[in-house]
């Protein structure tokens, strides 16, 4: 399993990294107290159509990793 980290990517990358990750890659879209960030909206329109599982994962005491995993079986 990678991570692919696109926080500092420019909007509409996140498509692009979701396409290129294997299956089981995680990728990195926003890191902060809240989901945002330039790829939240790619994010969860990917998540609704069944490209990607979004999660977080605890950074620090008030800051997150917002992440999108490619499903295994995905290509």
């Amino acid at each position: 399993m990678a991570q692919i980290y696109i926080t500092k990517e420019r909007k509409g990358m996140f498509l692009m990294a979701l396409a290129n990750a294997e299956p089981g890659d995680e990728v990195v879209y926003h890191i902060g107290e809240h989901a945002a960030g330039a790829h939240k909206r790619d994010a969860l329109e990917a998540q609704e159509a069944g490209h990607c599982l979004l999660y977080q994962r605890r950074m620090g005491e008030r800051s997150f990793a917002y992440i999108a995993r490619k499903p295994k079986g995905k290509k």
